[in-house]
């Protein structure tokens, strides 16, 4: 018998604002926004360098983008693809295909040809909606994905004002856009609106493929439903409390699920204002938190110490601020106490992955233990299993594997029944699976938990997840590869730096440098994924059973 540990022993360090029953109702997140276009229609949901959207017309696009694929024939089920960095387009199309019961997955803008063609064969769209300067890396696998029955393209610049307000730092594109067997997105949202939304049961239907790297090499889809994203979206509004009348600054990526949860659906819920900015951009940031007054941003760890660091920080009012998060990686003490001095707020802190839409774990302002991930979010159950047995729990103090349970925990890998299996796990007592995380963790006397380590050989760098097992891969189509093993070293900006050990074949010894491998990989992975060290080996350290041993390396 599987039981969550006992809530009573961090009764004492849950915030005094969070409800003592909850409640999230049966509607979806675009229902909540088809609301707030009734009730608020004429505030802003969007704004985007001086562009602003109200909630009634944010809706009345989605549901034009909606008829739009339901004319191409999307229907509910069916897997569309959103290829785009942040831009009001991204938002329209994610809503839009929720709102017709389809299946969204947002795929990294940084993929190259080589990772998007896996994910797209893996998912099977039946609809690719995708920026323009990505439209080439598609083009060139186009016909290796049988799926793709409409390719429908957009420049990020379609909604910038003929003035933009805020500094533009990236390739606007053309408006008259003109690609092969491809739609543009003007007449995608020109069509017909929706009737309705699509009748979901919203705790089964799926909602979100979730993209994640896996130990295998392989992402895996993380299949959340509606409620999974309803779920969390509220939970973030909770444990870093937002009302809506805050101003939210958009700058982490949307195809992400820290951005998409905190960033967007978080503040959709409960009918707020989102400043969307294309990328993070320091100089931008300040210009839009002055001029709209931003109340709340949410980072990563990297973000915020250059947030802080850029020697034109000071020169901006940034005094609106009430609310500033971090996560990615633990957050260092020295931090905390600039974000108090500076602000007179706590920097907030949490834990989450693909599979919970999210972080689950949190700290919350006065309820915060600097450096612990925190404690578990409303309504999640926690497990720290002991390492040598599952079925004992670790004693307070002890590492373990932490497992979680709750609203916001994913259903299952896409076409993977192997590893659902592997890591969901049926509850007896509860509707909600039991996720194996991987991580180590430890909880304290007083029920916070603090991160130790990875039961997976999982990489961090700049925030983002990476598995060496991936990049293994991809660095073995390198002709000049014989062997080759990844590990992440420490590295004092990004948390961790992708170092590779490599093996030449014998006829490329002496004849192939360190720079042309890394320059090559930069082709074939994102950016934040490809190794920046390489040092070669004349052989790597291996077990009898001929395994290499990233652990040794690691050590070294």
């Amino acid at each position: 018998m599987i039981k969550a540990m006992d809530k009573k022993l961090w009764e004492k360090n849950i915030p005094h604002w969070w409800p003592e029953r909850f409640h999230y109702g049966k509607d979806s997140i675009v229902s909540h926004l088809y609301h707030h276009a009734w009730r608020t229609p004429d505030k802003p949901a969007l704004i985007f360098y001086g562009r602003i959207i109200s909630y009634r017309e944010l809706n009345n696009l989605i549901w034009k983008a909606a008829g739009g694929l339901q004319k191409m024939g999307v229907k509910k089920g069916d897997r569309i693809y959103i290829a785009l960095q942040n831009c009001p387009q991204f938002i329209i199309a994610y809503y839009a295909g929720m709102a017709l019961g389809a299946i969204v997955i947002t795929g990294s803008p940084l993929y190259k040809s080589g990772e998007m063609n896996y994910v797209l064969n893996d998912c099977q769209p039946k609809v690719v909606i995708i920026e323009d300067d990505l439209f080439p890396i598609f083009q060139s696998i186009r016909e290796q994905v049988s799926s793709v029955e409409q390719v429908v393209v957009t420049a990020l610049g379609e909604y910038l004002p003929e003035q933009p307000d805020l500094p533009v730092s990236f390739a606007a594109g053309s408006k008259d856009l003109d690609y092969p067997d491809t739609v543009s997105w003007q007449s995608l949202v020109d069509s017909d609106p929706i009737e309705d939304i699509a009748d979901l049961d919203i705790k089964k239907d799926i909602a979100l493929l979730q993209y994640t790297s896996g130990t295998t090499g392989n992402p895996k889809g993380a299949m959340l439903t509606h409620f999974n994203i309803l779920a969390n979206a509220m939970n973030s509004g909770y444990g870093r409390p937002s009302t809506p009348d805050d101003i939210h600054l958009a700058v982490l990526p949307l195809f992400h699920v820290n951005g998409s949860n905190n960033t967007l659906n978080a503040p959709i819920q409960c009918g707020a204002t989102i400043v969307l900015l294309v990328r993070f951009d320091l100089e931008t940031m300040y210009e839009a938190i002055e001029k709209y007054k931003c109340t709340v941003w949410i980072g990563i760890t990297t973000m915020n110490i250059a947030f802080i660091s850029h020697p034109k920080f000071k020169d901006y009012d940034l005094s609106t601020l009430r609310f500033i998060g971090t996560g990615g990686m633990p957050l260092p003490q020295t931090l905390f106490n600039q974000y108090l001095e500076l602000f007179g707020v706590e920097l907030q802190d949490g834990f989450g992955m693909s599979e919970t839409m999210a972080y689950n774990i949190c700290n919350s302002s006065g309820y915060s233990r600097v450096g612990s991930i925190g404690i578990p979010c409303p309504l999640v159950d926690i497990r720290i299993v002991s390492l040598t047995d599952e079925n004992k729990e670790a004693a307070i103090g002890e590492d373990g594997e932490l497992w979680v349970r709750g609203p916001s925990v994913a259903v299952g890998y896409w076409n993977n029944p192997e590893a659902s299996a592997e890591t969901f796990l049926a509850s007896e007592d509860s509707e909600f699976k039991w996720l194996k995380t991987g991580d180590i963790v430890r909880m304290d006397e007083d029920g916070f938990l603090w991160l130790c380590g990875r039961t997976k050989e999982m990489i961090k760098a700049s925030g983002f997840s990476v598995f060496p097992a991936e990049v293994e891969e991809y660095l073995y189509h390198h002709p000049a590869i014989s062997e080759c093993c990844v590990i992440g070293v420490p590295h004092e900006y990004k948390g961790e730096e992708i170092k590779a050990f490599i093996v030449l074949k014998p006829e490329y010894e002496g004849k192939v440098t360190a720079e042309e491998i890394v320059n090559w990989a930069k082709q074939e992975m994102s950016a934040y994924k490809y190794p920046r060290i390489i040092e070669f080996r004349q052989n790597l350290p291996k077990s009898p059973a001929g395994k290499i041993m990233r652990k040794i390396l690691k050590e070294e």
